[in-house]
């Protein structure tokens, strides 16, 4: 699954380390099972009026050891009206959150018995949602999806609800007419009595329980191929052509994915369903359910696109489906191979650079986890919730184990690998243990040092490096330190770095091991080089401070052939400071061709905060693309000079990207000038794509600090609006806490929205606030039988009383 998260605290300091709060000291493990599940048949009529879904789960097991007495599934509120087994009835009994099945008679080791349970769940709490036009959206669709990860398929099925468990599945549901149900596996028959449509869905191979879907509403259905594979997008009606420039390229990264693994797309058919409130992509097998923002319009398509979420979720069907992690400690099995191959599949449709960028965001991502959450191994088997493990560790560090794997073997050994891995286990459930035995049976390598400090300890090297010439020898050299805090935890790391230097006319590379505190190394060289790198292919995840001359930096600035190595220049050119380092960023900028280099590079140049830098980077307004663009206005809006605001007006209402008319009404709110309110008024008005024009408009009218602004920032968080202005209205009223002392009160009744996104944004935002007067709320919410609340709200109380208690009674 690829959720879409709100950002984590940055709101001054570090926060506070939350691995006690959510990881403790107890380690969890896959539960025991007296029984193997065979195959789930779910028989279910959805009622959208009641939210309720009503009907039969026949259960065939087949008992691991002899005198297996009952049958134990994991249920909660289920409404349970009768149970039999093999035909014969049978007298439940309920045991905190399992449903018991006394047998009739003990099975044997071997024995198969079928469980058939009739019940009803109304308004389910987690596993199940029902999407409704009402108060808290007038425009919804009327929608039924599930969503049973990690462990919510209790709530509307009884199973064995853990990851290990695979059975063949089928789904018969019956809907209104105009309905269309979706599932996994192929339609076998499509039923209609009266009124009422009955759709039958077979699932033949063998997939874990919490993958089974459900999603039901009036959707339209978009057909395409691959080879012989059927491919479907499912939307609401008059929506076809967003769906396709959203979800087009899925042939394209079946036909990738195939062919690098060496394993052809494994199942029958492929479906990709659309719908409301959805908190992002979930790799059910055969039919993904996404998040609604996947339907990009023609004005977003200029500079949005969802391949990353398409792409993640369809290599899922290999990495998650076909070979499923065996409890959730090893989750990064899961997602850490489907966050790699976004970066592989972005690599082989937009080229290396995107490549390259969507790692060094990963990067990024993983470093503030590391810094302002906690820091902990991968494989992790000490946890509050399992959602808890489903962090930037799990996917974003994932990748990155990954990628240097990858570079450790060599690609032909790699995808050897991959594919010696997945035909091993496949229909299987894994852990990472049989991961390095497929690795090693291909390779001949023992890599057990490897994954013992990048997957079972934790943490990540931090070198600084300081260039040598010496012109007598005329050797050049580096002189190289780790720096990280050493651990039992996170000891000294171990890896192979390559040394680059560059001469004029000649490239000299030579490969390292760096094992110890303290490394020099020298090497002779034709000439004195006009550029040395540390690891110049971007191998290794760590942190670099590297000391070396001004011409080194330019010359990578300028001239280093991989557009990572540019736009890491440009940070240590913007620690100059002078006009050099201006003209230099601009030039840099100017003739860049990979646009996320360029965005940097602007970055680094408003960083510099002077009166040239400003003269540049209005210069810069008039690049071609777009998100250089949008670099640019923000970082003049950072100066708030009056005489920016015709600009910003013009860009705010004639601009072809969203983002960079989004950014112009942020922009213009920063100057504080009352003239413009009426301009970021309109704009907060205006329907756009995830909501970016109303969210710049929102930041801009909250940056004005105008008094006056509190009420209709207050009623831009509430229906009728959407998701996406809702949620950045919420952003902007936070900023006014300080101020005003009804913000924390409205953000607590929001943390109960029946849209679990406003409810955990709201909860997100009362642990940044600080608030004692949250705590209430959030206790309560400590009490949802949702993991995903419970996880934000335990993480917003760790915040708050970080804050407030002194220290010796933390």
């Amino acid at each position: 699954m690829e959720f879409l998260r709100c950002s984590r605290y940055h709101s001054g300091g570090s926060g506070p380390n939350l691995k006690a709060t959510l990881l403790g000291k107890t380690p969890r493990y896959a539960p025991d099972r007296s029984f193997d599940t065979l195959h789930v048949r779910l028989e279910l009529e959805i009622d959208f009026a009641a939210r309720s879904a009503a009907g039969l789960c026949a259960t065939r097991v087949k008992a691991y050891r002899d005198g297996v007495r009952s049958l134990e599934f994991d249920a909660v509120d289920l409404s349970v009206s009768s149970a039999a087994v093999d035909g014969r009835p049978v007298k439940i009994r309920r045991e905190k959150e399992k449903l018991v099945l006394p047998l009739p008679r003990p099975l044997s080791a071997g024995q198969e018995a079928e469980a058939v349970v009739r019940y009803r769940v109304v308004r389910p709490k987690a596993g199940l949602h029902f999407v409704y036009p009402g108060p808290h959206n007038p425009k919804n669709p009327v929608q039924v999806w599930s969503q049973s990860q990690p462990e919510d398929a209790r709530y509307w099925f009884p199973c064995h609800d853990s990851p290990h468990e695979k059975a063949t599945s089928e789904l018969k549901i019956t809907v209104p007419e105009g309905f269309r149900a979706v599932s996994n596996g192929t339609l076998a028959e499509t039923v209609t009595r009266g009124k009422k449509i009955s759709y039958h869905w077979k699932m033949l191979q063998p997939h874990s329980l919490y993958l089974i879907s459900l999603a039901a509403g009036k959707f339209a259905e978009i057909e395409e191929r691959w080879e012989d594979i059927p491919v479907t997008y499912y939307c609401e009606k008059g929506r076809e052509r967003d769906a396709r420039r959203g979800l087009g390229k899925t042939p394209k990264a079946m036909e990738f994915f195939s062919k690098m693994t060496g394993i052809r797309y494994p199942y029958e058919k492929y479906a990709q369903v659309a719908v409301a409130e959805y908190p992002g992509g979930m790799e059910h097998t055969t039919a993904t359910t996404q998040t609604d923002a996947v339907l990009v319009d023609e004005v977003a398509a200029l500079d949005n696109d969802m391949d990353t979420l398409m792409a993640h979720e369809l290599a899922h069907q290999w990495f998650g489906d076909l070979v499923t992690c065996r409890d959730w400690s090893h989750a990064w099995l899961n997602e850490g191979f489907a966050t790699y191959f976004e970066v592989l599949f972005q690599e082989h449709d937009k080229g290396r650079d995107m490549a390259d960028y969507e790692l060094h965001q990963n990067k990024r991502i993983y470093f503030d986890e590391d810094a302002r959450r906690y820091r902990r191994p991968i494989v992790c088997s000490t946890f509050k919730y399992p959602w808890i493990l489903f962090d930037r560790h799990t996917y974003e560090k994932g990748s990155w184990i990954l990628h240097m794997l990858r570079h450790e073997l060599g690609d032909d050994l790699w995808w050897k690998a991959v594919n010696h891995y997945l035909t091993c286990f496949r229909d299987r459930s894994v852990e990472t243990s049989d991961l390095i035995q497929a690795v090693e049976e291909i390779s001949g390598r023992n890599l057990r040092s490897f994954f013992d400090q990048w997957v079972f300890k934790s943490g990540y090297p931090r070198f600084r490096v300081q260039y040598t010439w010496d012109p007598g020898s005329k050797k050049g050299g580096l002189w190289i330190l780790q720096t990280q805090p050493v651990s039992e935890e996170s000891p000294l790391f171990k890896v192979p770095v390559d040394i680059r230097f560059t001469g004029r006319g000649w490239v000299k590379t030579f490969t390292e091991v760096v094992s110890d505190k303290e490394h020099h190394f020298q090497y002779r060289l034709p000439a004195p080089p006009v550029n040395a790198e540390f690891d110049p292919e971007h191998r290794i995840l760590k942190k670099l401070d590297f000391q070396k001359p001004q011409a080194h930096w330019r010359h990578q600035l300028l001239e280093a052939p991989r557009a990572q190595s540019r736009l890491e220049a440009a940070r240590d050119v913007a620690r100059w400071r002078g006009e050099g380092s201006v003209s230099l960023l601009e030039k840099a900028a100017r003739r860049e061709s990979f646009w996320g280099a360029g965005t940097e590079m602007i970055r680094a140049l408003g960083s510099i905060e002077s009166e040239k830098a400003f003269a540049a980077l209005k210069g810069l307004l008039k690049l071609e693309h777009p998100k250089m663009r949008r670099a640019a206005v923000d970082a003049l809006g950072a100066y708030k000079r009056p005489e920016n605001a015709k600009i910003f007006l013009s860009l705010s209402s004639a601009d072809a990207s969203l983002h960079v008319r989004s950014a112009a009404c942020r922009a213009l709110g920063a100057l504080q000038d009352k003239r413009f309110s009426g301009t970021l008024k309109r704009n907060l008005g205006k329907d756009s794509y995830r909501g970016i024009l109303s969210s710049g408009a929102l930041q801009g009218l909250a940056l004005t600090r105008a008094p006056g602004l509190l009420q209709t920032l207050h009623k831009a968080c509430l229906p009728p609006r959407s998701y996406w202005g809702r949620l950045s209205a919420m952003r902007a009223l936070s900023e006014y806490a300080p101020m005003a002392a009804e913000v924390v009160p409205w953000l607590c009744e929001m943390s109960s929205d029946p849209d679990e996104r406003i409810n955990l944004a709201a909860i997100h935002l009362l642990g940044e606030l600080e608030d004692f007067r949250a705590l209430d709320t959030l206790a309560k919410a400590l009490k949802s039988p949702n993991s995903r609340v419970r996880v934000y709200a335990e993480e917003a109380i760790a915040h708050i009383r970080a804050g407030i208690e002194p220290p010796g009674n933390k």
